[in-house]
């Protein structure tokens, strides 16, 4: 099921919206205001008197005295489009707009439990009702295709239309004059004067000869039309998510706790928006809070903020400031479960994503903080950090020493190489025969999966200086899992044991 929505002469309507008193003439939008301007788009009252896109502006203002002509920026037809595109996605996660604006086609896949019993007519009909509260007119077929909802939602009479039957919209898309598709002008006139003016009649040529005679763009029509080509949706993904949330384990009431919920989220928010160089005017906070559970379903409720700076900004401090004092004074009347924060925001001026850039995302001064209560409340030795120690063994080339502050990470410039997560203490393997150790030897368990390929051995032999000889040979060993696990054959005691695993 397929949802076409067209509004007809879209970049008119946007016109209209602005300038009502024009509704009432013939109207076109031209590429440039002179009188060998090109018509885009013409109006139905234009069109009864045979003025069609293509046409220059002469041309047309000598057929209707009367005719009135507009030029409209792309940049606001792309915003328009955007802003209906928004509100279809509210019946469809998967919208896809026509080049041409104006034109939207919905996949209605997975939605016949949403809309149910009347074929498709409530979904249509509540399309229909969202373009028309953004103050636009349009008609919403609901078919099979693409190319089949398309044509019709062009030539279509009545606001909606549900079709039955792939049949019945094949049929039905075959009367719908070729003058009412956006189709290249040039074309449109010499398949008239073939007297080929319909979908049908186009239908009813020959393939090879409109390849051959029209080109591949009209070919392209023509298979369409005859349902020979497969024209699958390619919906737009939606604008990024200009939220971002913050879900918590338990509900919480304290206000300390909450706002540092907030920071994580507003951080993240902060950081998106000094990548599209623009500042917070607005801060958006939205609370989620539990009100309890009835019929093993939580009972929730949204408390919406609205937090508004001195002036725009990108710092983090002085907005949790803000946040700290809205919620001291109207407090969560029960527990919190989710933080929602977005913005409204303007461009930011160089000076505050200079700010913004150079200040340091980590506060080492708040670790060295958080570190010390943590010793106070754990002991001294409850805060450790890695350490390389030299040592002939890999398990023993490693060590945990107290951690006592935090220092800044620093980039190494150098080529990353694979880590190789190792076991404290090495895992004894199953033996197995050494004819299957490339194939089919099971390290571990089935999840594994077992050993397609094998690298090595690497020697490791040493320990004779204190009387405790080691001889390994380690292996890579890829599993049929996609998996590389470290194993070794300790000779000394003929046993194979797992080191650890590479990422």
């Amino acid at each position: 099921m397929i949802a076409c929505a067209d509004l007809p002469s879209f970049p008119l309507q946007i016109v209209w919206r602005e300038e009502p008193a024009l509704r009432e003439l013939p109207l076109v939008i031209v590429d440039e205001d002179r009188p060998q301007g090109v018509i885009l788009w013409a109006c139905e009252r234009a069109r009864a008197s045979k003025i069609l896109p293509g046409m220059r502006y002469a041309h047309a203002l000598s057929l209707v005295s009367s005719l009135r002509a507009r030029v409209l920026a792309q940049e606001r037809i792309d915003a328009a489009v955007a802003e209906i595109a928004a509100k279809l996605r509210a019946f469809s996660p998967d919208v896809e707009p026509a080049l041409t604006p104006g034109t939207f086609w919905l996949d209605g896949a997975g939605l016949e439990r949403v809309w149910t019993g009347d074929g498709g007519g409530g979904w249509a009909a509540a399309i229909s009702g969202a373009i028309t509260a953004g103050g636009y007119q349009g008609t919403v077929v609901v078919g099979f295709t693409r190319f089949g909802t398309y044509a019709l939602a062009k030539a279509a009479r009545q606001r909606i239309a549900v079709l039955a039957s792939d049949e019945d919209e094949r049929a039905t898309a075959r009367a719908v004059p070729l003058a009412r598709l956006d189709i290249d002008p040039k074309l449109r006139d010499a398949l008239a004067r073939l007297a080929v003016k319909t979908v049908g009649e186009l239908v009813r040529l020959p393939g090879g000869g409109v390849l051959e005679r029209f080109g591949s763009e009209a070919y392209r029509l023509y298979q369409l039309a005859a349902g020979e080509r497969w024209d699958p949706l390619v919906p737009e993904p939606p604008p990024d998510a200009p939220d971002e949330r913050t879900l918590l384990d338990d509900p919480e009431r304290d206000v300390e706790r909450l706002v540092f919920a907030v920071k994580s989220a507003l951080d993240r928010l902060l950081a998106r928006l000094a990548v599209k160089r623009r500042a917070l005017t607005v801060l958006h906070l939205e609370l989620t809070v539990q009100h309890g559970v009835r019929a093993n379903a939580v009972v929730a409720e949204r408390i919406a903020h609205a937090i508004r700076p001195a002036q725009a900004t990108l710092d983090a401090r002085a907005l949790l400031r803000l946040v700290h004092l809205r919620l001291e004074g109207a407090p969560p009347p029960v527990g919190v479960i989710a933080v929602r924060v977005w913005a409204d925001d303007i461009a930011a001026t160089r000076e505050q994503l200079s700010l913004f850039a150079s200040r340091p995302r980590r506060d080492l001064r708040a670790a060295d903080e958080a570190i010390a209560r943590l010793r106070a409340e754990l002991g001294d030795d409850a805060v450790v950090k890695a350490v390389v120690r030299d040592a002939h063994l890999p398990e023993a080339r490693f060590g945990w020493e107290r951690l006592d502050r935090v220092i800044a990470a620093r980039v190494r410039d150098r080529e990353p190489s694979l880590v190789r997560k190792i076991y404290t203490k090495p895992v004894l393997v199953a033996q197995q025969s050494p004819s299957l150790r490339d194939d089919g030897w099971l390290l571990g368990s089935l999840a594994h999966g077992a050993v397609v390929r094998m690298h090595g051995p690497y020697v490791v032999s040493g320990g004779w200086w204190a009387g405790g000889e080691v001889q390994r040979e380690y292996h890579f060993a890829e599993t049929r899992r996609g998996e590389c696990l470290w194993v070794y054959f300790d000779r000394s005691r003929r046993k194979w044991f797992q080191q650890g695993v590479v990422d």
